[in-house]
């Protein structure tokens, strides 16, 4: 994600979508009337920044990163905050949480895009049950030697006029063409016996880090995230008549990565540069397999995915910041049906046949944050 990654990209949006109010959902979206019984896992102080989580046996076992406080903390069955881990250095980011049998696997990296002086880090790390912290793989590091999405481009990819890109203001001051940049952002891990999956955020890639060698390598770069300019777009966003009919090209920011009962990964984007949603409710769900990085879409039209999480039954929940909900595309249908109405969701976790996701996820002050629980029927 050129120029900022989601560190950065999430606040600057949240800020505007609260400023002015939450976005409403897409037409072709349907609620689900029936009421939920939602319990609140009690929290004082709220959390700060929330958007990471990861379960397992439980109350007993839920744990949520507060990203830009730098710390991994337990949620006891009382409702106490327990830390389990917080960065040595002031400004350093913990997020990315996953739980594979008795260790937890998640990021701590620095460095928040081309204004920032800290070099950008991004280490893997794992912490067993006994409290014994290791690093696995800066990934970072394999973004900067093979940039994977550094030969696609974003922007107005089939403009060529100098004179009408000339007069294209693109969001957050990106160039109106342009490759994709070095740049790494571990938002989110899924772990097998054998392999940790990351979704990284500023490399629009999903990178595989083998547990044995603790080599990096790339599963798939997503699809770049399409936006046709109608006539009406362009009038709203102040874009010339020579861009009308064309279609811009957005980075597709993953954001979260599962693995399915079929082996396949489960990945959930948002546009770079749209996190908002001003240019549509572009966010989306792919599967991708983890071999062969073949990506296929299952739905699209979310606003502002943050989060997804797999049933047992195959259905996927996504968290749609933005959208002020937690939807659910069922295993039979690609059609995407509101599963829970709330306030700013940033992560979605299922264990067994509960629903944990974390409320009030924006980096706001004061901290409002909190992790709630949903039973599914």
């Amino acid at each position: 994600m050129k120029n900022t990654k989601l560190s950065i990209a999430l606040p600057i949006a949240l800020g505007m979508a609260l400023t002015s109010g939450i976005a409403t959902a897409s037409a072709s979206h349907r609620d689900d009337p029936r009421p939920r019984h939602v319990e609140t896992l009690t929290v004082d102080p709220p959390l700060f920044s929330p958007l990471s989580l990861a379960t397992g046996r439980g109350n007993a076992e839920v744990y949520v990163t507060q990203n830009f406080a730098g710390t991994l903390d337990r949620i006891t069955e009382d409702g106490d905050l327990r830390n389990v881990y917080k960065a040595a250095k002031k400004g350093t980011e913990v997020g990315a949480v996953s739980r594979f049998r008795d260790t937890l696997y998640f990021m701590e990296g620095t460095g928040a895009g081309e204004h920032d002086p800290a070099p950008n880090v991004q280490v893997i790390k794992s912490r067993s049950d006994n409290g014994r912290v290791r690093d696995i793989a800066d990934v970072a590091k394999h973004e900067a030697k093979h940039n994977p999405d550094g030969k696609v481009t974003y922007g107005f990819r089939h403009v060529d006029s100098k004179s009408c890109l000339g007069q294209i203001k693109m969001p957050m001051d990106r160039p109106d063409k342009y490759k994709g940049g070095v740049d790494s952002h571990a938002y989110a891990t899924a772990v097998s016996r054998r392999s940790i999956f990351v979704a990284d955020a500023g490399a629009n890639a999903i990178f595989r880090i083998n547990k044995d060698s603790e080599r990096v390598r790339t599963v798939a770069v997503l699809p770049a995230t399409r936006v046709k300019i109608t006539k009406e777009l362009a009038r709203e966003k102040k874009l010339p008549d020579c861009v009308v009919g064309e279609r811009l090209y957005l980075e597709p920011v993953p954001t979260d990565v599962e693995i399915g009962d079929d082996g396949w990964l489960y990945v959930s984007t948002l546009p770079g540069g749209a996190e908002d949603t001003s240019w549509g409710e572009l966010g989306a769900v792919y599967k991708v397999h983890p071999r062969t990085g073949k990506t296929v879409e299952i739905a699209d039209g979310f606003a502002g995915a943050t989060g997804l999480a797999l049933s047992s039954r195959g259905d996927i929940y996504v968290a749609e910041m933005f959208g002020g909900k937690i939807s659910v595309v069922k295993d039979d249908s690609d059609r995407v049906r509101t599963f829970l109405k709330t306030k700013v969701p940033g992560a979605v976790e299922i264990e067994g046949r509960t629903l944990y996701a974390t409320v009030n996820a924006a980096p706001q002050m004061p901290a409002a944050g909190q992790v709630i629980k949903v039973r599914l029927r």
